[in-house]
């Protein structure tokens, strides 16, 4: 990391010889440790019940019933003629999600329960705060995002035949809120409580970290952001789960739709018995399957029975399907109900029972032994109480009643990892990694998620090189050449590299950076091999997609890209040297160098003092930049310059990218700022409904398909680093460095900080002109503690060297600390963009208080009526205005408001556009539509707004532009001339 200028280590004096306390291994019991933990969210529980009733709809009877488990009911009665009964349930701020599992304790009639999830109270809907029809697909058209084993729709439905326990068969992600719904009319269903089963959900490990400082926000935010990263990371991801002693086999994508007893190879005549019930999947026909007499996953009989009382036995040979027996049983299954499903294979008959009767006998002597198992394919939804299988005499070959592990079972497994998202994908992305990993590493001294999410990643690579942006976590085959994932991104696979390293530098993990350096040797040939004659990224439009543009085909030379691989090169000869590998240490460091040289010679804008966008795009690129600052490429003096131009970044992960790179140049108000500038602090709000995570872009989306739990806008990281101020300088810490950043709000700050030779703790506090820090540096570690200049400096109360402090406890005193000793550079400077706007019309009536320029004029103003066009006979006529901002900013927001100061005839606005597009553009003629209305209503006087946020963020443009091709209704006083009439035209600014 990069210091400030007047950071100073002061060397050369007296050696401090007192005797030092040796490092502690917890320091739990003391109170503000406590009072630090108490922020944390980690539920101490893999049961989750409702807090609180949120509110009800028609006939719902002791609804309080729902928050405890204790046998006393909740009522829920749909009359005949009546409302639905509809209750809200509340399961608090951690809004854990997992796997529903209510008691039925009574029901009348046959009731269909609906369960329906939301992070907000505006997504309760009845199918939840999404539908996997509008469920963002930006991956592919035939990709579903959740992937498995999570549910792509945010609602479930259950036939209630019986009282009892039902379960949900897939994995709701986060979740703060339950709709119970009761579907069906003229029927009542009595349920003890919904709970949501979280074991092996999500990372429920202690958190060893601490952080508390004196502004109580940003201890709140610590804690939020510390449990996104655990609610986004996913101990398990199998394909078979167990839940109150229910077996739920699932089909991962990748993986196979069968899994097998481990002992069984001999097993010939055999008998099979287990019971089974459904759970209706609203897209498919649901189905039970069992393998058996299964020589492995591609060679086995198959049998199925689907919800709509479909049966077929089936022979895979080789993976090849053939259907040997089909019926249609007299009557449909009923999802909910509980049936004995019975298999005897006694040489080549093969006979079917269901609930004690025969369905089906047939002959085949395909496979006369073989292993027994599951078949489950994709969205089939079954769940198996137990099963007994036993030989032709009656011995017990295999028994399991799914209330212990899987152990005698054979199945898609994966291992742990950090998942990108809790409700949304339930993927890992390498390229947002790199924002996540430092809140984790903050927080866990064990961070197994993050080595797994970069073995994952090493593994997923084609022999060329490239690194699947977002693998699926089960494939058990790397992909081959020209396979680029479904988010081909050079930019993302580029991003291993510097994760691999800040992994080294906060774990120490040797092992695992050996294990995967023959892929970062792989990944770095492939970048270096599509380096263009300029020295710079030649990018392909096949592998194009990138953070800040989810479409490919942005092919421009991007600083932010070659920054990047400056930082890839540059960690890969760090890693390099730790393996002792000195040619590829030396190799790394040639490349990064002619980047570095490429960078400043192409894409540094020396007179404006910053990285431009692209080669093709010369404006200031605040993500190019922000990296600049965060990877340490600029120095001191650059950042200075770059800091000013920084406006909001409405893209959250980008906004904390240039807090993240202003703090790691010391300007810590700034980077403090950042944040409040954005909107971390509106999690904190009273106001705020939703979870208590940080989310993707920061948006605070309340409904749709956005992500609640982003881990890569966590920003605990930011507070242990550079508030703190407790950095490794060395792999696994074996030097690091103390430099505490005091600001505004931050008089003092203490914390834990957890590494492999135990946890490092410091505490400063400053008060007037004076600065006391006490330190404690675990064994086999190496401190330095960088100060501004002060006129005294005592270390154990003597004058000594802050420079290689080792294990011991450390207190240290500053006396006339200068009133400016940690004062923000970049506070003072900063630029305001222009807010000169000029507009050019296709035609402009500049006449009885229309003018072009009048759009922007204050609203008070009345006697400038606004913008009008040229006369027309008919509707049906173009007319377009253009508004040049001056420079490119991000835009959150168009509003278009129609002529106020006379109506049309009918009595409507007068002059509104009908049918138009509204354009952005950076550049001149280089529009991209974000809107199109085709004969629009005339609206109400406060017009037509235009949002401009999508997943990515808010676009950046200095160009709109507003086409006409259908004019609105004349205004009274013209009748039979149309016009193109807008009263204003406002920008809002994320």
């Amino acid at each position: 990391m990069v210091t400030t200028a007047s950071a100073v280590v002061l060397a050369g004096q007296v050696s401090c010889t007192t005797v030092r306390q040796p490092a502690r291994a917890t320091d739990r019991d003391e109170p503000w440790v406590r009072e630090a933990q108490n922020h944390l969210l980690t539920p101490d529980s893999d049961r989750a019940l409702p807090v609180r009733i949120m509110r009800t709809e028609g006939a719902v009877e002791a609804p309080e019933a729902m928050l405890a488990e204790d046998g006393k009911a909740c009522r829920l009665t749909y009359p005949a003629d009546g409302a639905k009964p509809v209750l809200m349930l509340d399961f608090g701020k951690q809004s854990v999600g997992g796997y529903a599992v209510f008691r039925v304790v009574a029901k009348t009639g046959v009731p269909v329960v609906r369960l329906a999830y939301a992070c907000h109270p505006d997504g309760l809907a009845e199918t939840g705060d999404f539908t996997r029809a509008t469920s963002a697909r930006y991956l592919g058209e035939d990709f579903d995002l959740p992937v498995l084993p999570g549910n792509i729709n945010r609602h479930e439905t259950y036939t209630i035949p019986r009282a009892g326990t039902f379960i949900a068969p897939l994995i709701q992600g986060q979740t703060r809120y339950v709709r119970v719904q009761l579907d069906t009319p003229g029927t009542t269903v009595d349920i003890d409580t919904v709970a949501m089963v979280n074991r092996e959900v999500y990372d429920r490990s202690p958190t060893d970290g601490s952080f508390l400082c004196s502004d109580e926000r940003l201890n709140q935010l610590w804690a939020i952001s510390t449990w996104t990263l655990q609610i986004a990371s996913f101990p398990n991801h199998d394909a078979w789960k167990t839940v109150e002693g229910w077996l739920l086999p699932r089909k991962l994508e990748m993986g196979d739709d069968v899994g097998l007893s481990t002992e069984g190879e001999s097993w010939g005549d055999v008998c099979i018995e287990t019971t089974f019930e459904l759970r209706r999947n609203p897209h498919h026909v649901s189905a039970a399957g069992l393998a058996f007499r299964a020589r492995d996953t591609k060679n086995a009989y198959l049998l199925e029975l689907a919800l709509d009382g479909t049966f077929q036995l089936v022979r895979r040979r080789e993976g090849v399907d053939h259907v040997m027996s089909r019926k249609q049983l007299p009557a449909a299954l009923v999802d909910g109900a509980r049936y004995a499903l019975k298999i005897v294979a006694a040489g080549p008959v093969l006979t079917t029972e269901l609930d004690g009767i025969v369905i089906d006998e047939i002959r085949d002597e395909t496979f006369a032994t073989g292993r027994v198992g599951f078949y489950t394919p994709k969205e089939k939804w079954p769940l198996f109480d137990s099963i007994r299988v036993t030989d032709s005499r009656g011995k017990l070959l295999l028994s399991d009643d799914f209330s212990g592990d899987l152990s005698q079972w054979t199945f898609a497994r994966t291992l742990p990892y950090v998942a990108d998202g809790a409700k949304r994908d339930r993927l890992v992305w390498s390229g947002d990694l790199y924002f996540a990993q430092p809140s984790a590493y903050y927080a866990s001294a064990h961070p197994i998620y993050l080595r797994d999410s970069l073995k994952m990643l090493a593994f997923n690579q084609t022999p060329e090189g490239y690194v699947h942006a977002s693998p699926y976590p089960e494939r058990s085959v790397p992909p081959p050449s020209g396979d680029y994932g479904p988010f081909p991104s050079d930019e993302f696979a580029a991003w291993l590299v510097p994760v691999a390293w800040e992994h080294l530098l906060h774990t120490g993990d040797t092992q695992t950076l050996q294990e995967i350096w023959p892929a970062i040797e792989r990944l770095l040939g492939y970048l270096e091999a599509h380096m263009g004659q300029n020295g710079l990224f030649l990018q392909r439009a096949e592998t194009s997609k990138h953070a800040g543009n989810l479409n490919p085909g942005d092919v421009r030379t991007r600083a932010y890209m070659n920054i990047l691989l400056w930082g890839t090169f540059t960690d890969a000869a760090r890693i390099a040297d730790h393996l002792a590998l000195e040619g590829a240490a030396t190799e790394a460091r040639r490349n990064a160098a002619a980047i570095k040289h490429e960078l400043y010679a192409q894409l540094w804008d020396e007179t404006s003092g910053y990285f431009r966008e692209a080669l093709e795009t010369p404006n200031f690129g605040p993500e190019a930049n922000a990296l600049a600052l965060s990877l340490g490429l600029v120095t001191r003096e650059q950042a200075l310059r770059i800091a000013p131009h920084f406006q909001k970044i409405g893209h959250g992960k980008f906004q904390s990218l240039v807090s993240r790179g202003r703090f790691s140049y010391g300007f810590a108000q700034s980077g403090l700022q950042t944040l409040f500038d954005h909107n971390w602090l509106r999690l904190l709000d009273p106001g705020w409904q939703g979870a208590w995570t940080t989310t993707e872009c920061m948006g605070m989306v309340t409904k749709g398909w956005g992500d609640e739990s982003h881990p890569d806008t966590a920003i605990a990281g930011h507070f242990s680093a550079f508030l703190l101020g407790v950095r490794p300088t060395a792999p696994g810490y074996t030097r690091f460095v103390v430099e505490p950043q005091p600001t505004r709000e931050v008089r003092w700050a203490k914390g834990i900080v957890p590494t492999p030779h135990g946890p490092i703790r410091v505490e400063w506090e400053r008060e007037g002109n004076a600065f006391q820090l006490s330190v404690r540096v675990p064994q086999g570690t190496t401190a330095d503690v960088l100060l501004p200049p002060a006129a005294r400096v005592l270390v154990d109360g003597r004058e000594g060297t802050l420079e290689g402090l080792s294990e011991g406890l450390y207190k240290i005193e500053m006396q006339n600390v200068s009133p400016d000793a940690w004062a923000d550079p970049t506070t003072s400077a900063g630029t305001s963009l222009g807010s000169a706007r000029r507009v050019k019309a296709s035609s402009s009536h500049e006449a009885g208080g229309f003018a072009a320029a009048y759009l922007f004029t204050p609203r008070e103003d009345a006697a400038k009526k606004g913008y009008s066009s040229g006369p027309h006979a008919t509707a049906e006529a173009e007319e377009w205005l253009e508004v040049d901002l001056g420079e490119a900013k991000e835009l959150a927001k168009i509003v278009l408001e129609p002529r106020a100061d006379t109506p049309a005839a009918s009595g409507g606005v007068a002059g509104f556009p009908r049918s138009f597009t509204v354009e952005l553009a950076t550049k001149p003629d280089s529009y991209k539509t974000v809107a199109t209305f085709t004969d629009l209503p005339a609206p109400d006087k406060a017009g037509v707004t235009v949002d401009l946020y999508t997943v990515i963020g808010y676009p950046s443009a200095r160009y709109i532009r507003v086409s006409a091709t259908h004019l609105g209704e004349p205004a009274a006083d013209e009748p039979g001339v149309y016009r193109l009439q807008l009263r204003r035209l406002r920008v809002e600014y994320p």
